[in-house]
Order: structure tokens, then C-alpha cells, then sequence
């Protein structure tokens, strides 16, 4: 599921050819076509993400009836403990409330619910570094011209049910970012010196397609823990910077090579030589007709009008302050001889409960005490082991979008990619009043640990470090926008979730052979003790729906064992 509009866009080229092959029609017609219809034209084939879509939304809608009304504790009702109040935890408690089923999230955070889900606008810049420590004597940030920005979670796609449907019941807006994008714009890549022209990457994509069929259709989908085929399997040994190497002409001596490097460093927040090949294979590659497609088409079409954390607030608004508690870190989880289950929790509180959500990152729950939970073999080892994604998300702030005007580089959307230092960009005031711009600058892996930041949230006016940060990237950009820095406005912040400790890591990811020994098997309940989060989901694995929708899937686990 791409994460970044570097993997749209090459997910939308591989589409694109695989509808003009199996319609016998050249690609350009298909693009003519699909920009009449305002969308991808395809056959009628259904992918398997549209499949899982219709399902998700269905779900969602019968979650969600209109008559149900949030609930008082009953003193019969079954005890159930939510740990973590990011998203995850809050739609659990939710699709638990619409059920006539009370629930207590257990939130770490003294200050903020909603977990990566948080919003820069205003003086409230420093809300994200204020999870970690005391803020006092520290001074507001603000953007200019009040615009706003997403640290962490930020983009829905058109494909997202689960998140399309809960910003429709809290009646938020969404910005259509594609819609403003300017008319004519593009993606703007340069590598090995030069920019790399779309009708060459059109080209480059069209001869790696038949190989990702290929690796597809032998590798089979999924590979779990429970299921695999022999060349899934081997696939899965294989780093995607080995498949690169393998399939890619020239491999990463190419233009092509080193974006998808780049790519799927910043996608997953690690080196490629860390990652399985079927992350790469199940991501780009389509089936063909009459069968599911593995991932569908992920555009990265909206966001939320306002900011991301609306939707947590809105959410824990409609529980109400009695369903979450705040300032509760979670120390040690015991399963007891009458079957429940005791929380220990920071302050030397203790805690009760039949039932457990863990709606906490595996990054975080393995550093907590969970040696008495009953947890088996397998489930420790993907607590322990599964990849835990590092990235940067900083913001910098242009007296204009400079980006948006004719240049060499064309006209760009503000999506750029490159390997002059920094990876990858995007405009994150798509939508947004004002004339200025703040271009996102995404980095992942060793490139994000290389820069001296130390606090999962710093800014220019609080930290001098930033600045040098900044300056650094603009060098790095200046190939690529030339004259871009002398619009910068001095204004810029950084976002590393690896660095804070309710977090510690971005989202997850599978590394080398993982896929056969431990995905899918993050969700698996462990007796009355259900997991939640980006980090259990199979399909929106890193995503704010893979949140959203795991939340929802725990809580019906749950439910099912009450009727």
C-alpha cells in the first residue's frame, strides 16, 4: 500500500499498461481515456483491494448505525481495557460503544490522544515534542499565512473505506489534493544528474511489468505464516535491493533502480537491503483479469480539511471524558489464574480486566512486560522482531510554491524525487489558502538517521539544529528547483516518530523473510488479549486505515465472544 506519491505514481504506470495490455489498446489511449473519466480507465476486472473496499465499507456502515447511542457501565458488563487512545484504540472503543458495550482506553500520553495523529497549526507547534518532555520556556511555532501541517499521519486514499466512512459520520471535510493540483503539473524526478523524463520511465516501467507478473504469479498471494508456495518463500529471502539489482536493468547504476530504491526506502522507513522482495512484488504487481488484483490503485487523494488529529478528537468527544484516562502507561500485563488479566500501569496503578485491546506499536510493547501474558512462541518472536520503520517528515515553509511555476523542471505538482541527498518531496498546501507553500521533505532509513535531530518533534524556533537541517536539504534541492532556496521563509520543523518512546518507529514494515515467519500473525489473539494498529493489518499496513479498520476488527472479535 503506497505510503508516498512516489509509488502512486509508479503504481498508476504499471496499471496503466497492464489495462492496455489486456484491453489490446496503446497506453496513450488509456491515458486519454482516463482523464476523460476521471479516474483509471480498466476492464471490468475487480481488484482485490475493491473487493476488500465493498466488504470494508459494508462493515463500517453496520459498525455505525445512526440509533446507537453511546452507554453507561453497566455493573455486570465485561471489563475491557484499551491500551493506547491513538486511532486504533478509539475506533475499538467506538465500534464497542455503538454496540452497547462499554470500554476504557489507557492512554500514555498526559496531553494528547490520537497517537501519529496530530496537527501543526496556530502557536501549537510544539504539541507532538510535548509527549516526551516539560515544554516550559518554550516559545509557539506557527506557519505562516495559517497554514497547517500533518507530522505524522496525513493522506486517505479514494480507497480507504474505513476512513472515508468516519470522516463522513463526524461530518469532517476532506481536500481533494489532486483537484488542486495545478493544471498540467507532474512528478519531477532527478537522477544521476539529470531529470529523468516520464516518457523514459514509461518506457522503463513497460519492460519491468512482465517480470513483476511474473514474480506474482509464481510467489502467489499472500505469504504468511501459515501460508506460502516455494518461490513466495525464496521471494521472500530475497531484499528488494537484490530484486532490484536482479530484475532492473542496469539495477541501481539506472534511473529506474534508484527511484525504486528511494521509493521503497522512504515507503517503509528502512534500507532495502533490510526489506523482503514481496513487499515490492505485492505492491506494484497486478493479476490478470478475472482474478484479484494484489493492492488496487492508491492515489493519496485526500486529507483531512483542518488537520488529521480532528478526527481522534472527534472521536473521543463522542465518548466522553469517562471512557479514556489519560497519563496511563502500561508497565506489565499478567494473565491470573481465573482466566483475566492484570495491567500494571505507571504511578503503581493496577488494573483488572477480561479483555485486552493492545492498541500499541510492537516497537513499544516490546520493551513492556508481557512475560506472564500467555503469549506463545510466535507471537513473541513478531513482537520482538518485526521491522519498525524510521523516517523524517520535515516541513519547510516558501514565499511561494515555487514549484507550481514553469521551470526546467517543467511544472511540478511538488512531488520530486531524487538522489542528490535528499529523497523524496511534496506540497502538503495543496488546498490550502495563502500564497506561500511548505514542501514535505521524506527521508527513511540511514538517510533519516544521519541527520542530528534527537526529538520525535523540533522546530526552527526552538531548535537551531533544525535550521541547519533545513539548510542542508535545500542544498540538496537546489539541482532540482534551481533558485528554490531564496524563497525560503526561514521557517521549518521535523517530525521523528522513531524517537518518541509512546511510538518508536513510524509504522512497521516486513524485513527479509518475514513474511513467511510472522505476517499475519501480528492480529492472532493470544487468549483474551486482541492486538490492533497499522502493525496488525495484511493490507493497510502503515496506513491511518490500518489503524482505523484493526480497531474496528478487535472490537468485533470481542463482540463475537459476548453474543
Amino acid at each position: 500500500m503506497a505510503k508516498t506519491p512516489l509509488l502512486s505514481s509508479i503504481k498508476k504506470f504499471l496499471r496503466e499498461y497492464h489495462t492496455a495490455q489486456q484491453l489490446g489498446i496503446p497506453v496513450d489511449e488509456v491515458r486519454e481515456r482516463s482523464e476523460k473519466e476521471g479516474h483509471i480507465f480498466k476492464s471490468r476486472s475487480i481488484s482485490r483491494r475493491q473487493f476488500i473496499s465493498g466488504l470494508a465499507a459494508t462493515s463500517v456502515t453496520m459498525m455505525f448505525p445512526s440509533f446507537l447511542k453511546r452507554t453507561s457501565r453497566a455493573a455486570s458488563a465485561p471489563r475491557i481495557a484499551i491500551i493506547g487512545g491513538g486511532l486504533a484504540g478509539l475506533t475499538a472503543a467506538l465500534t464497542l460503544a455503538d454496540a452497547g458495550i462499554f470500554a476504557t482506553i489507557y492512554e500514555a500520553s498526559e496531553t494528547t490522544i490520537g497517537g501519529r495523529m496530530l496537527t501543526v497549526r496556530g502557536t501549537s507547534g510544539n504539541i507532538g515534542c510535548a509527549l516526551c518532555h516539560d515544554l516550559k520556556g518554550k516559545g509557539g511555532f506557527s506557519w505562516d499565512e495559517g497554514q497547517y501541517t500533518d507530522p505524522f499521519g496525513e493522506l486517505i486514499d479514494s480507497t480507504h473505506p474505513t476512513m472515508l466512512a468516519l470522516v463522513k459520520r463526524f461530518k469532517l471535510p476532506l481536500i481533494d489534493l489532486i483537484a488542486a493540483q495545478p493544471r498540467g503539473s507532474e512528478d519531477t524526478y532527478y537522477f544521476l544528474g539529470t531529470y529523468y523524463k516520464k516518457s523514459q520511465a514509461d518506457e522503463d516501467f513497460a519492460s519491468l511489468y512482465p517480470l513483476l507478473q511474473a514474480d506474482l504469479k509464481a510467489a502467489g498471494y499472500p505469504t504468511t505464516y501459515n501460508q506460502s508456495t516455494p518461490v513466495g518463500r525464496a521471494l521472500d529471502m530475497m531484499s528488494i535491493f537484490e530484486w532490484i539489482e536482479s530484475r532492473v536493468p542496469g539495477g541501481h547504476n539506472s534511473p529506474l533502480g534508484r527511484l525504486l530504491d528511494a521509493a521503497y526506502n522512504i515507503e517503509y522507513g528502512a534500507e532495502t537491503t533490510d526489506q523482503s522482495a514481496l513487499s515490492l512484488i505485492y505492491l506494484l504487481a497486478y493479476s490478470k483479469r478475472n482474478n484479484f488484483s494484489i493492492f488496487g490503485e492508491s492515489d493519496e487523494r485526500f486529507r483531512i480539511a483542518g488537520g488529521a488529529d480532528l478526527l481522534p478528537r472527534a472521536i473521543a468527544n463522542y465518548l466522553g471524558p469517562s471512557a479514556i484516562k489519560m497519563g496511563w502507561k502500561l508497565e506489565a500485563l499478567s494473565l491470573l489464574s481465573d482466566g483475566t488479566y492484570q495491567l500494571n500501569f505507571n504511578q503503581r496503578r493496577e488494573v483488572r480486566a477480561d479483555y485486552v485491546i493492545l492498541a500499541i506499536p510492537f516497537s513499544v510493547l516490546r520493551y513492556l512486560d508481557f512475560r506472564r501474558a500467555g503469549f506463545d512462541a510466535l507471537k513473541i518472536k513478531a513482537i520482538q522482531e518485526l521491522g519498525a520503520g524510521v523516517n523524517d517528515k520535515m516541513h519547510l515553509q516558501f514565499t511561494s510554491r515555487y514549484w507550481n511555476e514553469p521551470g526546467v523542471w517543467g511544472i511540478s505538482n511538488g512531488n520530486s524525487y531524487a538522489d542528490t541527498g535528499y529523497q523524496c518531496t511534496w506540497d502538503a498546501t495543496r488546498g490550502q489558502k495563502g500564497r506561500c507553500g511548505i514542501l514535505v521533505n521524506y527521508t527513511g532509513g540511514n538517510v533519516t538517521l544521519s541527520q542530528n535531530l534527537n526529538h520525535s518533534y523540533e522546530d526552527s524556533v526552538n531548535n537551531p539544529q533544525v535550521v541547519k537541517e533545513a539548510k542542508r536539504f535545500l542544498a540538496q534541492i537546489e539541482p532540482v528547483f534551481p533558485g528554490i532556496s531564496l524563497r525560503w521563509n526561514g521557517k521549518a520543523d521535523a517530525s521523528l516518530a522513531h524517537l518518541n518512546p509512546l511510538w518508536r518507529s513510524s509504522y512497521a514494515y516486513w524485513r527479509v523473510g518475514q513474511y513467511q515467519t510472522i505476517a499475519g500473525y501480528e492480529r492472532v489473539r493470544q487468549g483474551n488479549v486482541f492486538f490492533a494498529g497499522e502493525h496488525t493489518s495484511l493490507d493497510y499496513q502503515g496506513w491511518m486505515e490500518g489503524a482505523a479498520s484493526e480497531g474496528i476488527r478487535a472490537a468485533k472479535e470481542i463482540l463475537a465472544l459476548l453474543r
